[in-house]
C-alpha cells in the first residue's frame, strides 16, 4: 500500500486519495496483510481524508471512496483479527 509522505500534509488531492483507498481495498483481500498493517493504513486514509479540500471538484467522490474503505474494513474485520 502506497501512501503519500506525511511530510507533505497538504499535498493530497482527491485522485491520489482515490488511488490510496483502492490500494487499501485490494490489500484487505490479501491474507498476507496483518491486522495491524491494515489498521495503520486505515488510520492514514482517515487522516488524509480530513486534509482534503472540500472545495475541490473531486471531494464528493473522495467521500464515497472513504465510505467504501470503511465498509471494506468492517466487512474484513473478522478475517484479520
Amino acid at each position: 500500500m502506497r501512501t503519500p509522505p506525511e511530510s507533505q500534509p497538504n499535498s493530497l488531492d482527491p485522485i491520489t486519495f482515490l488511488t490510496e483507498v483502492e490500494e487499501f481495498r485490494e490489500a484487505i483481500a490479501d491474507p498476507a496483510q496483518s491486522h495491524e498493517e491494515l489498521k495503520r493504513a486505515l488510520c492514514r486514509i482517515v487522516m488524509h481524508a480530513a486534509k482534503l479540500d472540500p472545495n475541490d471538484a473531486g471531494f464528493a467522490g473522495a467521500g464515497v471512496s472513504l465510505k467504501a474503505a470503511l465498509c471494506a474494513w468492517l466487512d474484513a474485520a473478522p478475517l484479520h483479527s
